[in-house]
């Protein structure tokens, strides 16, 4: 797989069992998202969503209550703080694509 097509970095807030969350970071993955607005009955709503590739041989500990955020963030997790700041996706699938020559994890966001 050619790196230099992954030139994003992202921020992957894993829950933990205790309702905790740790921060893992990646810095070579392909971020592709779409920012949408809908005007629906109430007023405008978002409806961001995205996918990334993350190019790996290993084991991803990554799941749908997690949140992805675009960059380095090396702050605590918040939901309500970072989004005031960044815009905060939640993981929606996972797609674990380790075999064949182009191993990599896709996983789908929504905001």
């Amino acid at each position: 797989m050619n790196k230099s097509f992954f030139i994003h970095k992202i921020t992957v807030y894993h829950t933990e069992d205790d309702k905790t969350y740790t921060p893992i970071y990646f810095e070579q993955v392909y971020f592709r998202h779409n920012k949408k607005t809908n005007l629906v009955d109430k007023g405008l709503e978002k409806g961001s969503t995205g996918s990334i590739t993350i190019p790996t041989i290993e084991k991803l500990n990554i799941s749908t209550n997690d949140y992805i955020i675009e960059g380095i963030v090396k702050e605590q997790f918040d939901v309500t703080d970072l989004q005031e700041k960044y815009q905060v996706f939640k993981v929606v699938s996972i797609d674990d694509n380790r075999k064949g020559n182009l191993q990599h994890y896709k996983i789908g966001v929504s905001e």
